[in-house]
C-alpha cells in the first residue's frame, strides 16, 4: 500500500485520528474499532453470538492506552481493559467506516 499514516493520535478520547501520506485524514470512532477488533478471539466471539446477545461494554474497553506500529503495514492498539491482540492494517484503517461520527 502506498498510502501510509504520517500521524496517528487519539482525539477527544473518542476518535482515532490519522493523517495519511496522500493528504487525506480519517477520524474513526474508538468504539467501532474495538467492536470490530480483527483478532481471532474477537472474530470467533462475534461469529458465535446467540441472537439474544446483549453487549455489556465498559469505558475501559474503548480507552486507548498505547498504539505501536507493526512492521510497516499496521498498528497494534493496547486498550484500557488489557486487550491488545488485534492488528489493524493501514489498508483496513484507510477504508474503515465508523458506525457514527
Amino acid at each position: 500500500m502506498s498510502c501510509v499514516p504520517e500521524k496517528i493520535s487519539v482525539k477527544d478520547k473518542r476518535y482515532l485520528f490519522i493523517s495519511w501520506s496522500d493528504g487525506s485524514e480519517s477520524m474513526i470512532l474508538l468504539s467501532s474499532l474495538r467492536l470490530n477488533c480483527p483478532c481471532a478471539g474477537c472474530k470467533h466471539e462475534r461469529e458465535n453470538r446467540p441472537s439474544s446477545y446483549i453487549p455489556l461494554n465498559t469505558e475501559n474497553q474503548f480507552t486507548v492506552k498505547d498504539i505501536k506500529p507493526v512492521g510497516s503495514y499496521a498498528i497494534q492498539i493496547f486498550w484500557g481493559d488489557g486487550h491488545s491482540t488485534g492488528i489493524y492494517s493501514y489498508e483496513k484503517l484507510k477504508n474503515f467506516i465508523s458506525d457514527e461520527v
